[in-house]
């Protein structure tokens, strides 16, 4: 697929930019974002209906959370601050998969991809622990509100996700969502060290959550592979 030749480019773009530019990494990080949500649409579309929501509202998601690296990359760029106007459009994306993640699992249970009731025990570990581990973060380095939600919120999904990657059974169906949660699980993972990394955040963590975040990309796009005919 050209998608799958434009996110190498993206790759070796990023790795350009890590070597000479912050501009140039950071702008092959954000385009990222739109062949994941490409990725996501293509799955969506050849998903079970009950599927459709979940899986389209993370696309949303994932737009929402692109535009926002595109502003501030347009900050990088030019010294101009966005952060105004991209901290309202980082939390529409995170308030869209904080939604849709939690859906997800509880959909593929009505799908019968999970035992009855076992979406609602992920949920209450996934909130424990990401309650918990929020409340820790902030004896390691102080938070404001929103970074706050950020770190809860990452934590809770990358619970709640990797909770899920043993248990799909297997199927045209299951192979490619488990190639999703493990996607979305790099995705947590990528923002949790991005909270972990501080504020700015140090250089081991900036390359640690782009090289996270692109693999997640990555594994989208394979998954959407996964559901094309044979």
């Amino acid at each position: 697929m050209v998608i799958t030749g434009l996110l190498g480019l993206l790759w070796l773009v990023w790795l350009g930019g890590l070597l000479t530019d912050s501009f140039v990494r950071s702008l092959a990080v954000s385009l990222s974002n739109f062949v994941g949500a490409y990725a996501l649409w293509y799955v969506t579309a050849r998903s079970p209906a009950i599927l459709r929501r979940a899986l389209g509202g993370l696309a949303v998601g994932m737009l929402f959370l692109g535009l926002g690296d595109l502003l501030f990359t347009y900050n990088v760029a030019t010294g101009i601050s966005t952060q105004a106007a991209r901290e309202g459009i980082y939390l529409m994306g995170v308030a869209f998969f904080l939604v849709m993640g939690t859906l997800l699992p509880i959909s593929m249970e009505r799908q019968g991809l999970y035992l009855l009731g076992f979406s609602q025990r992920l949920v209450l570990v996934a909130v424990l622990g990401g309650v918990l581990l929020a409340g820790l973060t902030t004896l390691i380095r102080p938070l404001n509100v929103v970074e706050l939600i950020y770190a809860g919120v990452a934590f809770y999904l990358t619970l709640l996700f990797v909770q899920q990657t043993p248990v799909l059974a297997g199927g045209r169906i299951g192979r490619y969502l488990q190639g999703v949660v493990w996607a979305l699980v790099l995705g947590s993972l990528a923002r949790v060290v991005y909270v972990l990394g501080g504020a700015p955040p140090a250089q081991w963590s900036i390359v640690a959550y782009d090289v996270l975040w692109m693999l997640a990309m990555s594994v989208l796009l394979l998954g959407a592979r996964h559901t094309e005919p044979k």
